[in-house]
């Protein structure tokens, strides 16, 4: 009960000095508050960014405030504000918000999540390293070999084509990040990823629980536990550090062993420099604990990322069969029917580029973002937003913005044609990345496995809706979830191989690594 009384009071007081306060400049515009309450009630619990969209209309503003329990927060809906404050001044806003509630599930330290500081900057610094758009060239033949496997196995087992996408999406972080080959499809290694991803798509919306902006109620027994957030997070935390501990454990015993069989790997580096280190008698900056982190964050980022955005590009191949044959065309045009195609081909692959960027705008993964948090004042177009600020930037309403995209709605690559080419030149999406200093070090590594896929599909498989009794295509409802990643349910896909020779190809390259 003391606990109850105290966070009660706590709550109070910073309500009432957040509302009292006099600012040097007006806030953004907001709906309008509760006493107490301030905009608790109107912040929506799913959907969030849909909600958003509606409230930056209502207040014709791309910024809109809100004060949740007398803590500042604001919501950027448009790619032009959330450049210009979240890259221009990074600096300002490369903090991220007190993750209490994903803290309890085990995220600790994992860059994603980690606040600014000297630790940040340390596993930035190694993962950065690890994955510049040049270092992941060396990743390409780990890739390709995955690709292939995952569409030979797609088109083996057609109805369980999004358990094969997981195991490609594992296998490639798992094999960069830690030297571990996934051996089959019930590899212990696919259900750590399947367990930590459903912890965390199911963990609401990071920084919108009561626990985030009060962590004393961390400690709160279970019985007198009213969130469902924070129960979630306890009930799953054993996941998450599955997920952290079995790679890791695997990979320390392979390298210590005197007999190493170890293959070169990001964990692998690290504890080589960590050994190297001590015998020199110098300092190691990052404990084995920090190392354990830095790769499980390549874990989770790699294989989900890979795994939802392949999934949609594959829903939308379904759905747009013009989108498919003209990829199709292109694949045919350069790659010929006498090979599979490589990472190498990219350049001359442009349509399967402007097909993996669309996948990313017409659904981001992270439709609300995660949010930064703000360092010190700011003033931007006379709008105050104080020190502390939590700043959300929402990628979907982005993504819908009419200002900056033609039909919006429409799964249409062809869009970012540059108009000298006679296309509309529209943008790429920035957002579903992340902005400014927070941005994804695994995007570059994470776009190219997509492509690789999404490239090795075209050129030996055909994709098609499901037919009826009739013969007539099935029309599938699609929802999505919400959280901190949004994916598509299930949904039923045929797959055929587009050729004896095209079949062929595959297996060649397979052989018996199935």
């Amino acid at each position: 009960m003391g606990a109850v009384v105290f966070v009660g009071i706590t709550i109070f007081y910073k309500v009432l000095s957040s509302t009292l306060k006099q600012y040097p400049h007006p806030l953004p515009p907001s709906p309008p508050s509760e006493p107490l309450l301030g905009h608790v009630r109107k912040l929506p619990m799913e959907n969030a960014h849909l909600a958003h969209m509606e409230y930056a209309k209502q207040y014709d503003s791309d910024i809109v405030y809100f004060n949740v329990l007398g803590n500042h927060m604001i919501v950027l809906n448009t790619q032009k504000v959330a450049n210009e404050i979240l890259d221009k001044r990074g600096a300002i806003y490369q903090d991220r918000p007190n993750f209490v509630l994903f803290d309890v599930m085990g995220w600790g330290l994992t860059l994603t999540f980690m606040p600014y500081g000297p630790r940040f900057k340390l596993h930035r610094s190694a993962l950065q390293t690890g994955f510049t758009k040049t270092a992941i060239t060396n990743y390409r033949p780990i890739q390709e070999d995955e690709a292939r496997q995952g569409v030979l196995r797609i088109l083996r087992r057609s109805g369980q084509f999004d358990h094969s996408l997981r195991r490609f999406a594992s296998a490639v972080v798992l094999r960069i990040g830690f030297g571990v080959t996934v051996a089959s499809d019930e590899d212990p290694y696919i259900k750590i990823a399947v367990n930590a991803n459903l912890a965390t798509a199911q963990g609401g919306n990071p920084g919108t629980a009561l626990v985030d902006y009060f962590p004393l109620l961390r400690y709160i027994p279970e019985t007198l536990n009213f969130s469902e957030t924070l129960r979630h997070a306890r009930k799953w935390s054993w996941a998450i550090q599955d997920l952290h501990n079995i790679p890791f454990a695997a990979i320390k015993k392979e390298y210590v062993s005197e007999n190493s069989t170890a293959n070169p790997s990001f964990a692998y580096n690290l504890l080589d420099k960590y050994r190297q280190n001590e015998e020199k008698g110098l300092p190691n900056h990052m404990t084995m604990h920090d190392i354990q982190g830095a790769s499980a964050s390549v874990f989770i980022a790699g294989s989900n990322t890979t795994y939802a955005t392949t999934t949609v590009a594959i829903l939308n191949l379904m759905l747009n069969p013009d989108v498919f044959k003209k990829a199709q065309a292109e694949v045919d045009r350069v790659v010929g029917s006498e090979r599979l195609p490589s990472l190498e081909d990219r350049p001359n692959l442009r349509y399967i580029d402007y097909l993996v960027e669309e996948t990313t705008r017409w659904r981001p993964l992270s439709p609300i973002g995660i949010p930064h948090k703000s360092l010190k004042d700011d003033v931007h177009n006379d709008m105050f937003i104080p020190k502390g600020t939590y700043v959300y930037y929402n990628t979907y309403a982005m993504s819908r913005d009419p200002a900056v995209y033609k039909d919006p709605e429409i799964f249409r690559p062809e869009r970012y044609t540059p108009r000298e080419e006679g296309g509309d030149g529209e943008p790429f999406l920035v957002g579903p990345f992340g902005f400014g200093r927070r941005i994804c070090v695994g995007r570059h590594l994470a776009q190219a496995s997509v492509w690789i896929m999404v490239a090795t599909l075209l050129a030996t498989t055909d994709i098609s809706k499901p037919l009826d009794a009739q013969g007539r295509p099935i029309e599938q409802p699609i929802h999505f979830s919400t959280g901190l990643s949004s994916h598509p349910g299930k949904f039923d896909v045929v797959f055929k191989p587009r050729s004896e020779k095209a079949l062929r190809l595959l297996e060649a390259f397979v052989g018996d690594k199935q």
